[in-house]
């Protein structure tokens, strides 16, 4: 090649490549990615030979080994082909109609009718707001009451060793020891019904929700949920096409008399030990109820005990599963209430006849929970700690309920009413006829305070006004202040 064609090429290659020494990325990497993209444009074409490393280099201002690695890096993926003793040439085959166009044409997918009801469903977006002073915001732990120095020394006592359950896959239902510890701990506590083989290890609710109903349903079964209930249960059943039953709960709960007499429902989606978002508890002679209707009408119950450990004034309440004797409750429940919202750690005891399935499934789309946080929580179980830090969540919750109440009644008396049960971590309060809670939520943001509409929750629209509030995540002083600040808001 004569040296004015060296310097035609040299100028054609160099012309778009703008170096960015102080970067991100390494120079050679820029120097491929500059290269590799006139190729795909098409302003280098096949055959056409680049400049030599030392020439490119030298006009680039580098070292000619910077080069050199860009341009290894473009002929192990195919972009370049070397010649003994004649360079580097450009690849043939990169046929003109399989390169993108100069007019970019992003894609834009179909979606399937499933995807189109999953982008229907009103779940959480990536729009953030400030939260205000006083945030009486719900499911949020108090993180000053976990034992983090424990918690430490358990993961350490993995990561310091050379276990080798840390250098293979684990068992996609979970780590055995933890699965054998929380067998126990539910027998002993919460009255399950369970051996450890029924225990299987999930990273939330909504994976056992999203697994029970494609394993169950078909589009337009029914389903039974509470109403107002967890908005996470109705966009999951929907999504698979369930034509959900709702049913509006009282101090008492899920009100199986009111079951409507032609139902062919599936499942049912319900909270007996504490009731999301109203509160109350599902009395014992609806559980026996509910077991007699789901034997009559071969009904999987789904009884999410999401925050049964915390009950405030006695022992927590057994649960409903215990009362089974025909495998008809999957129970399910979660470590995000009582250890911490991130482990992202829960658990679902099944029925035998649904274990093989339920598993076969989850090995479809997961292959299990992080082995390393499973151990850990097994030990914290096994060791003690998580009934030691149970009682110093029901003391300090305990107390902050008690502060919020109290304020309710003080500073709102007979204008508010919510249910009595002494459990949570938060309180749902109906507001009086006529109020607008969307308004009431907005004048409290104004004020500094934030709390939560309970319309969301409920499948009966319109729905009486009500708000919740959280208060596991405030300072006793914080939440007198908000009730204070809230009752300004209502004209009191």
């Amino acid at each position: 090649m004569e040296e004015g064609e060296i310097t035609a090429l040299l100028r054609s290659v160099m012309q778009d490549i703008l170096l960015d020494r102080h970067g991100r990325f390494p120079l050679y990497a820029q120097i491929y990615r500059q290269i590799r993209g006139q190729i795909l444009r098409g302003h280098l074409l096949a055959g056409m030979k680049l400049p030599p490393s030392r020439q490119l280099a030298a006009n680039l201002g580098v070292a000619r080994v910077t080069v050199t690695q860009a341009y290894e890096q473009l002929q192990a993926e195919g972009y370049v082909i070397g010649r003994t003793g004649a360079g580097m040439f450009v690849a043939e085959g990169l046929a003109e109609e399989d390169r993108p166009g100069e007019e970019e044409r992003p894609f834009t997918p179909t979606l399937s009718r499933w995807g189109k009801r999953v982008l229907a469903a009103e779940g959480e977006t990536a729009v953030s707001t400030p939260r205000p002073p006083i945030d009486f915001g719900f499911g949020r732990s108090f993180a000053q009451i976990f034992p983090y120095d424990v918690w430490r020394r358990l993961l350490a006592r993995y990561l310091s060793t050379d276990d080798a359950m840390l250098s293979r896959y684990g068992s996609v239902a979970g780590f055995y020891p933890l699965r054998e510890a929380l067998a126990d701990y539910l027998s002993r506590e919460r009255g399950v019904r369970c051996a450890p083989e029924q225990v299987v290890i999930v990273s939330g609710a909504q994976q056992v929700l999203d697994i029970l109903a494609r394993l169950l349903l078909n589009p337009g079964d029914e389903a039974l949920v509470e109403t107002p209930g967890y908005t996470v249960a109705y966009d999951l059943l929907r999504v698979y096409g369930a034509k959900l039953v709702g049913l509006p709960v009282d101090d008492e709960g899920f009100p199986v008399e009111l079951i409507p007499a032609d139902s062919r429902a599936r499942l049912a989606f319900v909270t007996p030990t504490h009731q999301f978002p109203r509160g109350g508890t599902m009395s014992l002679a609806r559980r026996l109820r509910l077991l007699s209707w789901a034997r009559e009408h071969e009904t999987l119950i789904i009884e999410d005990d999401y925050d049964g450990e915390l009950r405030y004034n006695g022992r927590p309440l057994a649960a409903l599963q215990g009362l089974d004797d025909e495998g008809r409750v999957a129970y399910l429940g979660t470590f995000s209430k009582v250890l911490f919202p991130a482990l992202r750690l829960a658990y679902v005891v099944l029925p035998p006849a649904l274990l093989t399935p339920f598993v076969q499934a989850k090995s479809l789309v997961d292959r299990g929970a992080p082995t390393l946080t499973q151990a850990a929580v097994a030990d914290f179980i096994t060791e003690g700690h998580f009934e030691r830090h149970l009682r110093q969540l029901r003391l300090a919750y305990g107390r902050r309920r008690e502060v919020l109440v109290t304020a309710l009644e003080r500073h709102l008396p007979g204008r508010v009413r919510y249910a009595p049960v002494a459990a949570g971590l938060h309180v749902m309060v109906y507001l009086e006829p006529g109020l607008v809670e969307t308004a009431v939520v907005q004048q409290a943001a104004a004020a500094g305070v934030g709390v939560y509409p309970g319309a969301p929750y409920h499948l009966e629209q319109p729905a009486p006004p009500s708000i919740l509030l959280g208060f596991s995540g405030l300072e006793e002083a914080e939440i007198e202040e908000g009730v204070r600040r809230l009752t300004a808001v209502l004209g009191m």
